[in-house]
């Protein structure tokens, strides 16, 4: 539900959303502006107080985003754009060939190739969009499945399932059932902050929460977990289409 609030004659618009959670928690990025996630019995008048309290906070934040926008790729999906997989930098390539029956999509050592047959005629632009965001989330899938294997058995913890996702406004979560769940954008960055998120959440497994001791355990598998952590909090806005 879209609300809004005044504060210093600046309007903040900001998306409720309900849910079982216990508090109120705020979240602001470039795609989806203010979300205000809030338990189901909490009045809207109480939401409004406490984006009230926040709003010098949150007026700073947006103007931030503002202000790195001009970081965030803008993609037509034609053919030279450059696309990054697991931070390195791809040429994209969009090839229209007889052989091909269905739109494919291929990666070699240079190039992100997008397989097209002859005979299509349709936006090729948000044909290739939608195949090389199919492309990405399984992808994405198929890495973070066996970074989570990986480090799960060095952690001694077993995830109950794996859901590799848009998060919107998140880069993972671990529920209270022991789903992970990861933000498919993720496959953009290096490596090392794939097997960061990845720990992180397997982190959550033992310790539902961000105290000491979570970190000290994060740290134990992965030493440089504050680096990478700040890393994501400065780039990560820089990993989308």
């Amino acid at each position: 539900m879209q609300n809004y609030i005044e504060v210093e004659n600046k309007k903040i618009n900001y998306t409720v959303v309900r849910s079982s959670r216990k508090t109120i928690g705020i979240s602001i990025s470039l795609n989806y502006g203010v979300k205000v996630t809030a338990p189901k019995k909490v009045s809207d008048k109480k939401i409004a107080e406490v984006v009230n309290e926040k709003a010098l906070w949150i007026l700073e934040k947006l103007s931030y985003l503002e202000n790195i926008r001009s970081e965030v790729p803008k993609l037509g999906f034609s053919d030279g754009e450059k696309l990054k997989v697991l931070g390195k930098e791809y040429t994209l390539k969009i090839i229209k060939t007889s052989l091909a029956t269905t739109v494919f999509v291929s990666l070699s050592s240079n190039f992100l190739i997008v397989h097209l047959p002859q005979n299509i005629y349709v936006d090729v632009s948000e044909l290739v969009k939608k195949h090389i965001v199919d492309w990405y989330k399984s992808y994405a899938k198929e890495v973070v499945s066996k970074r989570i294997n990986f480090y799960a058995k060095i952690m001694g913890v077993i995830p109950n399932n794996l859901i590799v996702k848009d998060l919107k406004s998140i880069w993972g979560s671990c529920t209270s059932k022991n789903t992970i769940n990861i933000n498919w954008k993720i496959i953009m960055a290096p490596l090392e902050i794939v097997d960061y998120l990845v720990v992180h959440e397997l982190t959550h497994i033992k310790i539902k929460n961000h105290s000491t001791h979570f970190w000290e355990m994060a740290e134990s598998i992965l030493p440089d977990c504050k680096t990478y952590s700040n890393w994501l909090k400065r780039n990560g806005h820089k990993l989308t289409l």
